[in-house]
Protein backbone atom coordinates (compact mmCIF):
# COMPACT_ATOMS: atom_id res chain seq x y z
CA UNK A 1 0.00 0.00 0.00
CA UNK A 2 1.14 3.55 -0.75
CA UNK A 3 -0.72 6.67 0.37
CA UNK A 4 -3.75 4.54 1.32
CA UNK A 5 -4.05 3.05 -2.19
CA UNK A 6 -3.29 -0.50 -3.28
CA UNK A 7 -0.77 -0.73 -6.11
CA UNK A 8 -1.79 -3.29 -8.71
CA UNK A 9 0.78 -5.08 -10.86
CA UNK A 10 0.74 -4.06 -14.53
CA UNK A 11 -0.83 -6.52 -16.92
CA UNK A 12 1.76 -8.83 -18.58
CA UNK A 13 2.64 -8.18 -22.21
CA UNK A 14 3.38 -10.80 -24.86
CA UNK A 15 6.88 -11.74 -26.08
CA UNK A 16 7.35 -13.90 -29.20
CA UNK A 17 10.26 -16.38 -29.14
CA UNK A 18 11.08 -17.96 -32.52
CA UNK A 19 13.63 -20.82 -32.88
CA UNK A 20 13.53 -24.19 -34.64
CA UNK A 21 15.50 -25.86 -31.81
CA UNK A 22 13.40 -26.87 -28.74
CA UNK A 23 16.38 -26.58 -26.41
CA UNK A 24 16.99 -22.99 -27.54
CA UNK A 25 13.35 -22.13 -26.85
CA UNK A 26 13.64 -23.64 -23.36
CA UNK A 27 16.77 -21.58 -22.71
CA UNK A 28 15.00 -18.40 -23.84
CA UNK A 29 11.98 -19.16 -21.67
CA UNK A 30 14.18 -19.78 -18.64
CA UNK A 31 16.09 -16.56 -19.27
CA UNK A 32 13.00 -14.35 -19.67
CA UNK A 33 10.68 -16.01 -17.15
CA UNK A 34 11.86 -13.69 -14.29
CA UNK A 35 10.36 -10.75 -16.20
CA UNK A 36 6.88 -12.14 -15.51
CA UNK A 37 5.63 -11.58 -19.07
CA UNK A 38 3.54 -13.78 -21.36
CA UNK A 39 5.94 -15.93 -23.43
CA UNK A 40 4.71 -17.25 -26.78
CA UNK A 41 6.93 -19.70 -28.70
CA UNK A 42 7.13 -20.60 -32.38
CA UNK A 43 9.36 -23.26 -34.01
CA UNK A 44 9.27 -21.76 -37.50
CA UNK A 45 8.82 -18.53 -39.33
CA UNK A 46 5.39 -19.53 -40.60
CA UNK A 47 4.19 -20.36 -37.09
CA UNK A 48 5.46 -16.99 -35.91
CA UNK A 49 3.48 -15.25 -38.66
CA UNK A 50 0.31 -17.07 -37.58
CA UNK A 51 0.75 -15.74 -34.03
CA UNK A 52 1.16 -12.22 -35.41
CA UNK A 53 -2.26 -12.47 -37.07
CA UNK A 54 -4.07 -12.66 -33.74
CA UNK A 55 -2.05 -10.65 -31.21
CA UNK A 56 0.51 -7.91 -30.72
CA UNK A 57 3.95 -8.37 -29.14
CA UNK A 58 6.26 -6.05 -27.26
CA UNK A 59 9.32 -7.60 -28.95
CA UNK A 60 10.16 -10.59 -31.19
CA UNK A 61 13.28 -12.65 -30.50
CA UNK A 62 14.04 -14.29 -33.85
CA UNK A 63 16.60 -16.97 -34.65
CA UNK A 64 18.39 -16.31 -37.92
CA UNK A 65 19.20 -19.84 -39.02
CA UNK A 66 16.02 -21.87 -39.52
CA UNK A 67 15.02 -24.40 -42.18
CA UNK A 68 12.44 -23.62 -44.88
CA UNK A 69 12.27 -19.87 -43.96
CA UNK A 70 15.19 -18.25 -42.18
CA UNK A 71 15.01 -15.32 -39.81
CA UNK A 72 15.68 -12.66 -42.46
CA UNK A 73 12.85 -13.89 -44.69
CA UNK A 74 10.54 -14.06 -41.70
CA UNK A 75 11.52 -10.52 -40.71
CA UNK A 76 10.78 -9.24 -44.21
CA UNK A 77 7.24 -10.72 -44.09
CA UNK A 78 6.74 -9.28 -40.60
CA UNK A 79 7.66 -5.82 -41.86
CA UNK A 80 5.29 -6.13 -44.82
CA UNK A 81 2.27 -6.47 -42.54
CA UNK A 82 0.71 -3.25 -41.31
CA UNK A 83 -0.08 -4.59 -37.84
CA UNK A 84 3.45 -5.85 -37.09
CA UNK A 85 5.45 -3.30 -39.08
CA UNK A 86 6.62 -1.45 -35.98
CA UNK A 87 7.22 -4.45 -33.68
CA UNK A 88 10.87 -4.47 -32.41
CA UNK A 89 13.03 -7.39 -33.68
CA UNK A 90 16.07 -8.89 -31.90
CA UNK A 91 18.01 -11.37 -33.99
CA UNK A 92 19.68 -14.31 -32.21
CA UNK A 93 22.17 -16.58 -33.99
CA UNK A 94 25.04 -18.92 -33.25
CA UNK A 95 26.53 -18.73 -36.77
CA UNK A 96 27.88 -15.93 -38.86
CA UNK A 97 27.08 -16.11 -42.56
CA UNK A 98 28.82 -13.55 -44.65
CA UNK A 99 31.21 -10.83 -43.63
CA UNK A 100 28.77 -8.71 -41.57
CA UNK A 101 25.46 -10.57 -41.12
CA UNK A 102 24.34 -8.07 -38.48
CA UNK A 103 24.22 -5.38 -41.13
CA UNK A 104 21.65 -7.39 -43.02
CA UNK A 105 19.67 -7.80 -39.81
CA UNK A 106 19.67 -4.06 -39.13
CA UNK A 107 18.69 -3.47 -42.75
CA UNK A 108 15.63 -5.68 -42.11
CA UNK A 109 14.57 -3.36 -39.27
CA UNK A 110 16.16 -5.19 -36.35
CA UNK A 111 16.80 -3.22 -33.15
CA UNK A 112 19.58 -5.56 -32.01
CA UNK A 113 21.67 -8.51 -33.19
CA UNK A 114 22.98 -10.93 -30.52
CA UNK A 115 25.27 -13.89 -30.94
CA UNK A 116 24.76 -17.12 -29.03
CA UNK A 117 25.58 -17.83 -26.31
CA UNK A 118 24.27 -14.54 -24.93
CA UNK A 119 24.44 -13.16 -21.43
CA UNK A 120 20.99 -13.76 -19.77
CA UNK A 121 21.11 -10.56 -17.70
CA UNK A 122 21.90 -8.46 -20.77
CA UNK A 123 19.08 -10.07 -22.77
CA UNK A 124 16.61 -9.50 -19.93
CA UNK A 125 17.71 -5.87 -19.68
CA UNK A 126 17.21 -5.29 -23.41
CA UNK A 127 13.83 -7.03 -23.43
CA UNK A 128 12.71 -5.07 -20.35
CA UNK A 129 13.28 -1.82 -22.23
CA UNK A 130 10.93 -2.91 -25.00
CA UNK A 131 8.36 -4.16 -22.50
CA UNK A 132 8.18 -0.71 -20.87
CA UNK A 133 8.15 0.98 -24.25
CA UNK A 134 5.25 -1.23 -25.36
CA UNK A 135 3.31 -0.46 -22.19
CA UNK A 136 3.80 3.27 -22.60
CA UNK A 137 2.83 3.06 -26.27
CA UNK A 138 -0.30 1.11 -25.36
CA UNK A 139 -1.13 3.64 -22.67
CA UNK A 140 -0.81 6.50 -25.14
CA UNK A 141 -2.89 4.57 -27.69
CA UNK A 142 -5.62 3.87 -25.16
CA UNK A 143 -5.61 7.47 -23.99
CA UNK A 144 -5.88 8.61 -27.59
CA UNK A 145 -8.76 6.21 -28.15
CA UNK A 146 -10.44 7.38 -24.95
CA UNK A 147 -9.97 11.00 -26.03
CA UNK A 148 -11.30 10.21 -29.48
CA UNK A 149 -14.28 8.40 -27.97
CA UNK A 150 -14.89 11.31 -25.61
CA UNK A 151 -14.68 13.75 -28.50
CA UNK A 152 -17.05 11.62 -30.53
CA UNK A 153 -19.47 11.47 -27.60
CA UNK A 154 -19.18 15.22 -27.12
CA UNK A 155 -19.71 15.76 -30.82
CA UNK A 156 -22.73 13.46 -30.76
CA UNK A 157 -24.08 15.31 -27.72
CA UNK A 158 -23.59 18.66 -29.44
CA UNK A 159 -25.35 17.35 -32.53
CA UNK A 160 -28.19 16.06 -30.36
CA UNK A 161 -28.43 19.39 -28.55
CA UNK A 162 -28.41 21.24 -31.86
CA UNK A 163 -31.10 18.92 -33.18
CA UNK A 164 -33.19 19.50 -30.07
CA UNK A 165 -32.77 23.26 -30.40
CA UNK A 166 -33.77 23.06 -34.05
CA UNK A 167 -36.81 20.99 -33.12
CA UNK A 168 -37.74 23.44 -30.37
CA UNK A 169 -37.27 26.37 -32.75
CA UNK A 170 -39.31 24.59 -35.40
CA UNK A 171 -42.03 23.94 -32.82
CA UNK A 172 -41.98 27.60 -31.74
CA UNK A 173 -42.08 28.74 -35.35
CA UNK A 174 -44.95 26.40 -36.12
CA UNK A 175 -46.73 27.52 -32.97
CA UNK A 176 -46.13 31.15 -33.98
CA UNK A 177 -47.51 30.47 -37.45
CA UNK A 178 -50.55 28.74 -35.96
CA UNK A 179 -51.13 31.69 -33.63
CA UNK A 180 -50.74 34.04 -36.58
CA UNK A 181 -53.27 32.05 -38.60
CA UNK A 182 -55.63 32.00 -35.62
CA UNK A 183 -55.26 35.75 -35.12
CA UNK A 184 -55.85 36.37 -38.81
CA UNK A 185 -58.97 34.21 -38.71
CA UNK A 186 -60.27 36.04 -35.63
CA UNK A 187 -59.60 39.50 -37.07
CA UNK A 188 -61.05 38.50 -40.44
CA UNK A 189 -64.29 37.43 -38.76
CA UNK A 190 -64.72 40.71 -36.89
CA UNK A 191 -67.07 43.21 -38.54
CA UNK A 192 -65.09 46.24 -37.37
CA UNK A 193 -62.19 47.24 -39.66
CA UNK A 194 -58.93 46.52 -37.80
CA UNK A 195 -55.26 46.72 -38.75
CA UNK A 196 -51.93 46.03 -37.02
CA UNK A 197 -49.34 48.66 -37.94
CA UNK A 198 -45.56 48.54 -37.53
CA UNK A 199 -44.33 51.71 -35.78
CA UNK A 200 -42.02 54.06 -37.66
CA UNK A 201 -42.23 52.25 -40.99
CA UNK A 202 -46.03 52.42 -41.18
CA UNK A 203 -46.10 48.96 -42.73
CA UNK A 204 -49.41 47.18 -42.23
CA UNK A 205 -48.70 43.80 -40.67
CA UNK A 206 -52.27 42.58 -40.85
CA UNK A 207 -55.64 43.99 -41.86
CA UNK A 208 -58.96 42.18 -41.83
CA UNK A 209 -61.42 42.06 -44.70
CA UNK A 210 -63.51 44.90 -43.29
CA UNK A 211 -60.46 47.21 -43.30
CA UNK A 212 -59.46 46.09 -46.79
CA UNK A 213 -62.91 46.97 -48.16
CA UNK A 214 -63.21 50.36 -46.45
CA UNK A 215 -62.40 53.28 -48.77
CA UNK A 216 -60.62 50.88 -51.13
CA UNK A 217 -58.27 49.89 -48.31
CA UNK A 218 -56.61 53.31 -48.42
CA UNK A 219 -57.20 53.89 -44.70
CA UNK A 220 -55.44 50.63 -43.75
CA UNK A 221 -52.62 50.30 -46.33
CA UNK A 222 -50.05 52.79 -47.54
CA UNK A 223 -49.92 50.91 -50.83
CA UNK A 224 -53.68 51.26 -51.33
CA UNK A 225 -53.46 54.98 -50.58
CA UNK A 226 -50.82 55.32 -53.31
CA UNK A 227 -53.09 53.50 -55.75
CA UNK A 228 -56.04 55.78 -55.00
CA UNK A 229 -54.53 59.20 -55.50
CA UNK A 230 -57.99 60.63 -56.26
CA UNK A 231 -59.34 59.70 -52.81
CA UNK A 232 -60.38 62.68 -50.67
CA UNK A 233 -60.37 62.84 -46.87
CA UNK A 234 -61.83 65.50 -44.55
CA UNK A 235 -61.67 66.12 -40.84
CA UNK A 236 -64.24 67.27 -38.30
CA UNK A 237 -64.01 70.86 -39.55
CA UNK A 238 -64.77 69.84 -43.14
CA UNK A 239 -61.27 70.68 -44.35
CA UNK A 240 -59.22 68.26 -46.39
CA UNK A 241 -56.74 66.13 -44.46
CA UNK A 242 -53.16 65.80 -45.63
CA UNK A 243 -51.79 62.29 -45.92
CA UNK A 244 -49.75 62.76 -42.73
CA UNK A 245 -52.96 63.56 -40.83
CA UNK A 246 -54.69 60.30 -41.81
CA UNK A 247 -55.13 57.64 -39.09
CA UNK A 248 -52.53 55.21 -40.49
CA UNK A 249 -49.56 57.65 -40.55
CA UNK A 250 -50.54 58.97 -37.14
CA UNK A 251 -50.61 55.45 -35.71
CA UNK A 252 -47.24 54.72 -37.35
CA UNK A 253 -45.81 57.71 -35.47
CA UNK A 254 -46.97 56.11 -32.22
CA UNK A 255 -49.87 58.45 -31.62
CA UNK A 256 -52.76 57.18 -29.51
CA UNK A 257 -56.14 58.72 -30.31
CA UNK A 258 -59.85 58.04 -29.76
CA UNK A 259 -62.83 58.72 -32.05
CA UNK A 260 -60.75 60.60 -34.62
CA UNK A 261 -63.33 61.60 -37.30
CA UNK A 262 -62.55 61.13 -40.99
CA UNK A 263 -64.84 61.65 -43.98
CA UNK A 264 -63.75 59.95 -47.21
CA UNK A 265 -64.77 60.02 -50.86
CA UNK A 266 -63.54 57.62 -53.55
CA UNK A 267 -64.95 56.91 -57.00
CA UNK A 268 -68.28 58.60 -56.18
CA UNK A 269 -68.67 56.74 -52.88
CA UNK A 270 -68.57 58.44 -49.50
CA UNK A 271 -68.34 57.35 -45.92
CA UNK A 272 -67.52 58.33 -42.35
CA UNK A 273 -65.24 56.61 -39.84
CA UNK A 274 -64.17 57.15 -36.28
CA UNK A 275 -60.55 56.04 -35.95
CA UNK A 276 -59.01 54.61 -32.78
CA UNK A 277 -55.34 53.90 -32.17
CA UNK A 278 -53.83 51.94 -29.30
CA UNK A 279 -50.26 50.88 -28.56
CA UNK A 280 -49.70 47.15 -28.03
CA UNK A 281 -46.54 46.83 -25.88
CA UNK A 282 -43.71 44.43 -26.59
CA UNK A 283 -44.63 40.98 -25.27
CA UNK A 284 -44.19 37.27 -25.97
CA UNK A 285 -41.24 37.91 -28.26
CA UNK A 286 -43.19 40.36 -30.44
CA UNK A 287 -42.14 43.99 -30.93
CA UNK A 288 -44.30 46.97 -30.10
CA UNK A 289 -47.25 47.24 -32.52
CA UNK A 290 -49.97 49.81 -33.12
CA UNK A 291 -53.60 48.67 -33.31
CA UNK A 292 -55.73 50.77 -35.65
CA UNK A 293 -59.52 50.43 -35.47
CA UNK A 294 -61.80 52.16 -37.99
CA UNK A 295 -65.43 52.32 -36.93
CA UNK A 296 -67.61 52.77 -39.99
CA UNK A 297 -70.34 55.23 -38.92
CA UNK A 298 -71.56 56.25 -42.37
CA UNK A 299 -75.17 55.12 -41.90
CA UNK A 300 -75.37 56.30 -38.29
CA UNK A 301 -73.83 59.65 -39.21
CA UNK A 302 -76.36 60.20 -41.98
CA UNK A 303 -79.19 59.29 -39.63
CA UNK A 304 -77.98 61.49 -36.77
CA UNK A 305 -77.48 64.48 -39.07
CA UNK A 306 -81.22 64.43 -39.88
CA UNK A 307 -82.16 64.80 -36.24
CA UNK A 308 -83.73 61.37 -35.83
CA UNK A 309 -82.47 58.03 -34.54
CA UNK A 310 -83.34 54.46 -35.48
CA UNK A 311 -85.95 52.95 -33.19
CA UNK A 312 -83.57 50.38 -31.61
CA UNK A 313 -81.19 53.17 -30.53
CA UNK A 314 -84.07 55.25 -29.13
CA UNK A 315 -85.44 52.26 -27.25
CA UNK A 316 -82.00 51.45 -25.89
CA UNK A 317 -81.56 54.99 -24.55
CA UNK A 318 -85.03 54.87 -23.00
CA UNK A 319 -84.25 51.52 -21.38
CA UNK A 320 -81.01 52.86 -19.91
CA UNK A 321 -82.77 55.93 -18.53
CA UNK A 322 -85.53 53.75 -17.02
CA UNK A 323 -82.86 51.74 -15.24
CA UNK A 324 -81.23 54.89 -13.97
CA UNK A 325 -78.05 54.15 -15.89
CA UNK A 326 -75.74 56.73 -17.38
CA UNK A 327 -76.66 57.50 -21.01
CA UNK A 328 -74.19 60.34 -21.41
CA UNK A 329 -71.53 58.36 -23.36
CA UNK A 330 -74.09 57.24 -25.95
CA UNK A 331 -75.72 60.65 -26.30
CA UNK A 332 -72.29 62.29 -26.54
CA UNK A 333 -71.38 59.94 -29.39
CA UNK A 334 -74.62 60.88 -31.15
CA UNK A 335 -73.82 64.56 -30.69
CA UNK A 336 -70.35 64.01 -32.18
CA UNK A 337 -71.89 62.29 -35.16
CA UNK A 338 -74.42 65.11 -35.61
CA UNK A 339 -71.66 67.74 -35.59
CA UNK A 340 -69.42 65.96 -38.13
CA UNK A 341 -69.36 67.40 -41.67
CA UNK A 342 -72.21 65.25 -42.94
CA UNK A 343 -72.65 63.05 -45.88
CA UNK A 344 -76.42 63.68 -45.67
CA UNK A 345 -78.13 66.56 -47.40
CA UNK A 346 -79.72 67.85 -44.22
CA UNK A 347 -83.27 67.19 -45.30
CA UNK A 348 -85.56 65.87 -42.56
CA UNK A 349 -86.26 62.18 -42.45
CA UNK A 350 -89.85 62.49 -43.69
CA UNK A 351 -88.58 63.91 -46.99
CA UNK A 352 -87.39 60.44 -47.97
CA UNK A 353 -90.77 59.38 -49.09
CA UNK A 354 -89.41 58.08 -52.34
CA UNK A 355 -87.80 55.18 -50.45
CA UNK A 356 -84.20 56.30 -50.80
CA UNK A 357 -82.17 56.10 -47.61
CA UNK A 358 -80.33 59.01 -46.03
CA UNK A 359 -77.07 57.36 -47.00
CA UNK A 360 -78.10 57.25 -50.61
CA UNK A 361 -79.09 60.93 -50.51
CA UNK A 362 -75.79 61.77 -48.87
CA UNK A 363 -73.80 60.76 -51.92
CA UNK A 364 -75.37 63.36 -54.26
CA UNK A 365 -72.93 66.20 -53.62
CA UNK A 366 -70.95 66.99 -56.75
CA UNK A 367 -68.03 68.91 -55.26
CA UNK A 368 -66.65 67.48 -52.02
CA UNK A 369 -64.04 70.20 -51.76
CA UNK A 370 -66.71 72.95 -51.50
CA UNK A 371 -69.52 71.95 -49.07
CA UNK A 372 -73.01 73.08 -50.12
CA UNK A 373 -75.38 75.30 -48.10
CA UNK A 374 -77.34 72.23 -47.09
CA UNK A 375 -74.08 70.60 -45.98
CA UNK A 376 -73.27 73.63 -43.82
CA UNK A 377 -76.76 73.67 -42.32
CA UNK A 378 -76.44 69.96 -41.49
CA UNK A 379 -73.12 70.59 -39.80
CA UNK A 380 -74.56 73.48 -37.80
CA UNK A 381 -77.42 71.30 -36.55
Amino acid sequence: MSGGRTLTAPEPVSLLLVDDQPENLLALEATLAPLGQRLVTARSGREALRHLLTQDFAVILLDVVMPDMDGFETAQLIRERERSRGTPLIFLTGLSRGVHPELRGYAMGAVDYLLKPFEPAILRSKVSVFVELFRKTELVRRQAEALRDAQQREHARELLDAQRRMEAERFRSESHRNQQRWLEAVLAALPMPLALVEPQSGRTLLANKAAQGLAGGSLAYREARALHADARFRGADGRRLDDDALPLPRAARGEVFQAYPVEWELNGQRGSVLAYSERLPRMHGRPETMLLALMDVSALRATASHGWLPLPVTEHIATLEARGEDTEPLTRLIDVLRNLPGLATGRPAQEHGSGSSPTEDSGQANNPDAPSDEHRRARNG
